[in-house]
């Protein structure tokens, strides 16, 4: 399987039942401990859109959130979360609390932090790799940060841990360079998956390091087609790998990631702010949802970004029978 089966079958019942309600529900709490970072990559639009990282939620305000947002998933990042003060306790507590938790690191501090968690089905380091050395090295405007985030991955998936990571393609990003990163995770290192997902064009990033949709379609038909080929593990159903390339079109659903940070509970989602509440229901019920994605925002026009597009992939799926069909085979062989 693609996923722990007691992930699978727990986020599975939770889509279940949510649909039955009819109303919006979200699939993934980003949770954002801490914006402070100990690199700064020339992409990232965090280090931009707030004036002080320094701002940090307690260990209590992050439990509290998962208590508050039912998503069965909590993906913890940032900024950079092992930075932060206590997140070996928020790990165990979202797990104790029969969350998925998928920790989200550039890999500098992980070998050095891997005492602090257990090994456990239900948590993931999800390593920030934006593809082969040189590139990831410019992105992330740290020489050598590569090569410890490699043996970092190497190490923590000999001491038992769950290891998958996330790419960023830009402009600049040569498709064989991350065709190359995925056959070399795939065969030689043997990660548990990989995301892959486009920069695009907004507000807080350089457009010259950003992709249009047309230009990240070409990218991703050459990705799909040498997944296809050697089986490389890219963690994108199938729905979503429909819209990357261009041959099917998703409405976003800002509502199904859902963003806690130092501020409060952020809207739309990830990437835009538009409003801060204090309260995961105050956001629910307080952002205008239907004004966002693409066609109805300039600002999404070119998005394809998956914690916007992949809970749309999902609540699709479970509404067509052929595509939970697909979705099942697909997370069950690959």
């Amino acid at each position: 399987m693609k996923f722990p089966r007691q992930s699978t079958m727990s986020i599975g019942k939770y889509v279940a039942t949510q649909q039955r309600k009819g109303r919006r529900y979200p699939l993934v709490l980003m949770l954002e401990p801490t914006l402070a970072c100990n690199i700064a990559c020339i992409g990232c639009g965090k280090i931009r859109e707030f004036e002080s990282n320094r701002a940090r939620l307690s260990v209590e305000e992050c439990l509290d959130a998962g208590l508050q947002c039912p998503a069965p998933v909590v993906s913890i990042c940032g900024g950079e979360p092992l930075v932060f003060k206590g997140i070996e306790e928020v790990a165990a507590g979202m797990i104790e609390a029969g969350k998925t938790v998928e920790l989200c690191t550039n890999a500098l501090r992980l070998e050095q932090c891997l005492d602090w968690f257990e090994p456990s089905a239900r948590m993931t380091f999800v390593v920030h790799l934006d593809g082969m050395r040189e590139i990831h090295d410019y992105v992330c405007d740290y020489p050598g940060l590569w090569e410890i985030a490699v043996d970092a991955i190497k190490t923590a998936r000999a001491r038992g841990f769950r290891v998958t990571t996330n790419t960023t393609i830009f402009k600049e990003t040569e498709v064989d360079d991350v065709i190359e990163m995925m056959r070399y995770l795939t065969d030689e290192v043997g990660i548990d998956g990989m995301l892959v997902a486009p920069g695009y064009q907004y507000s807080q990033i350089d457009p010259e390091l950003t992709m249009t949709r047309t230009e990240h379609e070409v990218k991703f038909r050459a990705i799909r087609t040498a997944v296809r080929k050697h089986g490389y593990r890219w963690l994108a159903t199938p729905i979503y790998q429909d819209f990357l390339t261009g041959e099917r079109k998703l409405s976003c659903a800002p509502w199904g990631s859902i963003t806690r940070n130092p501020y409060g509970w952020k809207g739309p989602c990830y990437l835009l702010t538009d409003g801060i509440f204090p309260t995961y229901e105050a956001l629910l019920d307080g952002m205008e949802w239907d004004s966002y994605g693409p066609g109805n925002d300039p600002r999404c026009e070119h998005c394809g970004i998956h914690s916007g597009f992949e809970p749309s992939s999902a609540f699709e799926s479970s509404s067509s029978l052929k595509e939970t069909v697909r979705s099942l085979a697909w997370t069950l062989k690959g």
